[in-house]
């Protein structure tokens, strides 16, 4: 998948490898000098030792950094033990960085630097990227930090800008993660570890470590979990595969293919299969619910779903959200973002729906709906939900394709409350209860059948409120360029594709710390989790042999 599917494996990739955000946002910002912080005044604190080594050995790093003279030195307005070093150009209010240290020991929490400091040159290699990454964490954080983390993790958010957007600090930037490492395992699940920012040229934008306490917390004993072997056994079976063709798959070529349609995450103990978030073990053990499984044929129009104007997105919105973009919204905005454009239109009240496009081909990608709805007078039933996402998609199918796959995910279900989950919610007001279905949302996910089999890189997804029986999200992804797809035949059954995938894919042992409402388990989780360091593990049916889907291009 190139276009839409690059863009969905990219948030996806970053997600599952960056368990919580960065500082990657304020590198894009300048708005971090003491002339735009209004409770910033001139000091006479100095740095410790450690604050002013850190200092020069970036300037080291970034000589660009000791044209920024203008330095005060102010304790942090949140917290006094925090002292805030501030570099400014005298030149420009647009360049500036910040550091924030420790007032005792000068050990360093965070650095953040304005892009623009620097021109823009060749994009840096990988390798160029995780050496300087490598180099910062220790010049800046030192030997003893380095060790309590892991191997750096590379962000796959690389997107090619033309000349005249070189200066655009949304676009240009690598993130690489350092986890925190403990009993020589990952911490997935609470963001702690280093996060090192660069632009394209591999200069340092924001260094920052997330620290943490274990204080209180139990922490299970790695030589309690099953082996890989028994985890493999358990997990890797032939009803956790589907087989389905892709028209863009390796080298861009047609394929068929045994995958997975969702992240494993298993408990290392137990062998079953849990959710990220909460740690407790997922309804029907992760297999998909065959119930939920449809073929259906659809009497598609082929309309195009393509905005060149805005006459045309209100067009589409309205098929889409049955709303009058003139009648029911004040304001109307376009813009565009990476390489998609996006249309909006919005109220006071804080009502809005939006689209996004291929800025090159204004083919729609995505739209959303974020109005406050009326409910309905009996909430949909799974069916009708089905009714009305298939009326929304019929008129946009090419007329050529009718015979389609639906899954029916249904509505959230809140994990039944733990004992821990329990205490941690005291005090809090009442007490979630599982409820069970009634309320929510279903989501639907259509593929385009081929030879009866599900086409992975044609697909719609789409959710819609069961109260209101409004349409919520509706996303599409279509291959970059269309063709026809031969009539394959696999060389290896599910059962033996399974055998292929659990002799040949690593699967990782880690540490998962829970939580709920925000806040952390008493207790850290041993998890296995399947190796997705080189991209989405597949077999591919034909040849065979265990392949990876890469996530850009």
């Amino acid at each position: 998948m190139k276009r839409n599917g690059k863009r969905t494996a990219i948030a996806l990739t970053i997600a599952m490898m960056l368990p919580a955000t960065s500082g990657t946002a304020l590198a894009a910002s300048p708005e971090i000098h003491p002339s735009h912080i209004a409770s910033v005044t001139k000091s006479e604190e100095k740095l410790p030792e450690r604050a002013t080594q850190i200092v020069a050995a970036l300037e080291k790093l970034e000589p660009a950094l000791k044209t920024l003279t203008d330095r005060t030195i102010v304790k942090d307005g949140r917290d006094e033990n925090l002292l805030n070093l501030y570099l400014e150009s005298p030149e420009s209010n647009n360049m500036g960085a910040i550091l924030v240290f420790d007032s005792k020991t000068g050990e360093l929490f965070t650095y953040n630097a304005s892009l623009n400091i620097w021109k823009q040159g060749e994009i840096a290699p990988d390798e160029v990227i995780l050496q300087r990454a490598e180099k910062a964490v220790l010049e800046m954080l030192g030997a003893d930090k380095r060790k309590q983390i892991g191997s750096p993790q590379l962000s796959t958010a690389v997107e090619e800008v033309d000349s005249e957007d070189l200066n655009d600090p949304s676009a240009i930037y690598r993130t690489v993660y350092y986890p925190t490492i403990l009993n020589g395992l990952e911490i997935l699940g609470n963001g702690t570890g280093i996060y090192v920012t660069t632009d394209y040229a591999g200069h340092i934008l924001d260094v920052s470590s997330t620290p943490f306490n274990l204080r209180g917390v139990k922490v299970p004993d790695p030589k309690t979990a099953l082996t890989p072997e028994a985890v493999k056994k358990q997990y890797f079976t032939p009803d956790r595969l589907d087989l389905g063709y892709v028209l863009e798959g390796k080298d861009v070529k047609p394929g068929m293919q045994y995958v997975w349609m969702n992240a494993p995450y298993i408990d290392a103990v137990t062998g079953k299969q849990i959710d990220f978030i909460h740690g407790t073990e997922i309804a029907g053990n992760g297999k998909r619910n065959p119930d939920n499984l449809k073929n259906i044929t659809l009497s598609p129009k082929g309309e195009p779903l393509i905005v060149k104007s805005r006459a045309d997105g209100e067009k589409i919105v309205t098929s889409l959200f049955d709303v009058d973009t003139k009648g029911m919204f004040t304001e109307y905005s376009t813009g565009e973002v990476d390489d998609e454009f996006i249309h909006s239109w919005s109220d006071d009240d804080g009502d809005e729906v939006s689209i996004s496009l291929d800025a090159s081909t204004g083919e729609v990608i995505g739209a959303y709906n974020w109005m406050e709805t009326k409910s309905l007078p009996v909430p949909l039933s799974k069916e009708e939900a089905l009714k009305k996402a298939i009326s929304v998609i019929e008129p946009y199918v090419a007329k050529s394709s009718t015979e389609w796959q639906v899954e029916i995910f249904d509505p959230y279900k809140q994990p039944k409350l733990a004992d821990w989950m329990i205490e941690l919610n005291e005090g809090e007001g009442e007490e979630e209860e599982d409820t069970g279905t009634g309320t929510g949302t279903y989501t639907f996910l259509f593929h385009e059948l081929h030879d009866g089999l599900p086409v992975f890189d044609r697909n719609y997804w789409m959710m819609v409120d069961i109260e209101s029986g409004q349409v919520l999200n509706f996303i599409v992804n279509l291959p970059e360029k269309e063709g026809t797809l031969p009539i394959l035949k696999p060389s290896v059954t599910e059962q033996q594709a399974a055998e292929i995938v659990a002799k040949n894919l690593p699967v990782k042992l880690s540490y998962l710390w829970p939580t709920y409402k925000g806040k952390q388990a008493p207790f850290l989780t041993l998890v296995y989790t399947i190796d997705k360091s080189k991209g989405w593990p597949y077999v591919d049916a034909v040849n065979g042999t265990l392949e990876w889907n890469q996530y850009e291009e």
